[in-house]
C-alpha cells in the first residue's frame, strides 16, 4: 500500500482547515477548527499561518477563549483572495456567475442558447459570454485575480478524462463522444477548467451552500429536460467509474419502451422529464403535434400544466402519472442509498404542485419500512444560478485541495492594480 508523503499530508491538512472554514459559514477560531478536522492546536496554528501569508485566510476579530485566558482571533475566508467562474449548459440557455473566494456570486450573466450544436461552436460562444461576465464585472483586475472555470452540462460526463460520451447539447454522429472540452475552454481562457455533470453539480451546490451542507448522505434529483440524479456519499460527490456514476434516470423500465435522448428505449427519463410530458400531451391532443426545440417544450409543458391547474382531466392524468413514476423511483433510491435527505430540483414551477401528491404518496410506498418518516423530500427550483453557482464550487474544492495553487495564488499582488508586472496575466 503506498504511503502518502509529508507534501500530500501538509495539502490533505491545508484543505482540511480551508474546507472546515468555508464549511462553517461563519468566522471560526483555531480552537474551533480543531474539532471538525481532527488536527492538534499546534498543527492548526502551522496550518493557518501558511493560509494567513497566503492571503486565503483572513482575521475578522476577536473573541473571548472559552476557558478564559488569551482572546481568541476569529478566522475566515478572504474573499477577495481569487476569483471563480461557473458556467451551466443547458439545452436553451448558458449562465455565467462570477464568485468570489468565499462562494459569494458577484455577477450573473445570461443568454439563449439554440442545440444541439457543434464543439467548436459551443466553446466560442461560452468563452465570449465568460469575457462579458468578467469585463461587466471590472475587466483586468478581476482577470487577474481568476483562478479558474467549472462548468455544469448535462449528459454522461467524464471530468477526470475530459469526454463527454453523450449530451442533448452537442451535435454529434450517432454515438460518438466528445473530446477535450475543457481543454479547449482553458486554451481560450487561460486558466483551469472543469467540466462536471449537471446533476453532481447541483448535489455539489446544496452540500456546499444548500440544505444539505452538514449532512454526509444526500440524493439530489433534477427534472426538467433530463432526469438527474446526484449523490453525496459520506460527505463526498460519488463518481464512480469514469463520473457516470448515478445515471439511474436512465435506468429501462420497459424493454423497447418510449425512445430517449441518450440513444436507448424504455428509460425512465423518457416517461417522466419534460419533453416526454410534452409528448404525452401531443399524444392526446393536447399540444400541437411536431417536433419542438429545447426552448418550446418548455413553453408546451408549462401550457399543458395550465390545462390541469384548469381542469383538463386528461392534462392532470399526465402530471398524477409522471409524480407516480417519479416517487416509485425516488422510494427506490433511497432503498439503495440510504440518505438523510432527497432534494428534488422540479424544474418547472408551475406544474410541481400538479405531481407532488402522488409523487410523496409513491415514494413512501415504494420505500423499504425503516426509511418511510424518516427520510424528507424537498422539492423546489432554485433556477440556473444555483447550477451555475454549483460550477463555481467545483473549482473552490479543487483550489481548496490544491497547496500548489494557493501557493500560486499568493504570490500575486492583487492589491496594486497598477503593478500589472506582478499580476498573473491570463488569456482572457
Amino acid at each position: 500500500m503506498a504511503r502518502l508523503s509529508s507534501r500530500h499530508i501538509s495539502q490533505l491538512h491545508l484543505y482540511q482547515v480551508l474546507h472546515a472554514v468555508r464549511r462553517n459559514g461563519v468566522p471560526m477560531s483555531r480552537a474551533e477548527i480543531g474539532v471538525p478536522t481532527g488536527l492538534s492546536q499546534p498543527a492548526v496554528s502551522s496550518l493557518t499561518r501558511r493560509l494567513l501569508e497566503s492571503g486565503a485566510l483572513v482575521e475578522v476579530g476577536v473573541r473571548p477563549a472559552a476557558g478564559g485566558g488569551r482572546r481568541e482571533r476569529e478566522l475566515a475566508l478572504n474573499p477577495d483572495f481569487v476569483w471563480v467562474v461557473g458556467v451551466n449548459i443547458s439545452l436553451y440557455q448558458l449562465t455565467v456567475t462570477l464568485t468570489d473566494f468565499a462562494g459569494v456570486v458577484r455577477r450573473t450573466r445570461s443568454a439563449p442558447l439554440v442545440t444541439p450544436m457543434q464543439k467548436t461552436a459551443l466553446v466560442r460562444r461560452l468563452v465570449k459570454e465568460v469575457r462579458a461576465c468578467v469585463t461587466d464585472a471590472g475587466g483586468a483586475l478581476i482577470t487577474a485575480r481568476l483562478a479558474g472555470v467549472g462548468v455544469a452540462l448535462p449528459g454522461f460526463v467524464d471530468s477526470m478524462g475530459d469526454v463527454v460520451h453523450w449530451s442533448a447539447v452537442f451535435a454529434t454522429d450517432g454515438p460518438t463522444a466528445v473530446r477535450n472540452f475543457s481543454a479547449s475552454i482553458a486554451k481560450e481562457l487561460g486558466v483551469p477548467v472543469f467540466v462536471e455533470n449537471e446533476a453532481n453539480i447541483r448535489a455539489l451546490a446544496e452540500q456546499w451552500f444548500g440544505q444539505a451542507a452538514r449532512l454526509s448522505n444526500v440524493a439530489v434529483v433534477t427534472l426538467e429536460q433530463g432526469l438527474g440524479l446526484g449523490m453525496m456519499i459520506n460527505g463526498e460527490l460519488y463518481r464512480g467509474r469514469a463520473g457516470l456514476a448515478a445515471e439511474l434516470g436512465h435506468m429501462q423500465i420497459e424493454a423497447g419502451g418510449r425512445q430517449c435522448h441518450c440513444g436507448k428505449r424504455g428509460c425512465l427519463e423518457a416517461y417522466v422529464a419534460h419533453y416526454a410530458i410534452v409528448q404525452q400531451g401531443q399524444e392526446a391532443g393536447l399540444l400541437p403535434a411536431g417536433d419542438l426545440p429545447p426552448q418550446a417544450i418548455e413553453a408546451a409543458y408549462d401550457r399543458l400544466a395550465c390545462a390541469a391547474r384548469d381542469g383538463n382531466s386528461q392534462a392532470l392524468q399526465i402530471f398524477e402519472r409522471q409524480g407516480r413514476q417519479l416517487g416509485i423511483w425516488i422510494g427506490n433510491v433511497v432503498n439503495l442509498l440510504a440518505p438523510q435527505l432527497v432534494i428534488l430540483d422540479g424544474g418547472r414551477q408551475v406544474a410541481i404542485e400538479l405531481f407532488e401528491a402522488p409523487l410523496r404518496a409513491a415514494m413512501d410506498d415504494a420505500m423499504a419500512l425503516p426509511h418511510r418518516g424518516s427520510v424528507p423530500l424537498v422539492i423546489g427550483h432554485e433556477g440556473s444560478e444555483a447550477w451555475a453557482r454549483g460550477a463555481a464550487s467545483l473549482v473552490l474544492q479543487r483550489l481548496d485541495e490544491s497547496a500548489e495553487i494557493v501557493a500560486s495564488a499568493s504570490r500575486h499582488d492583487f492589491d496594486d492594480a497598477s503593478n500589472q508586472t506582478a499580476v498573473r496575466r491570463t488569456a482572457i
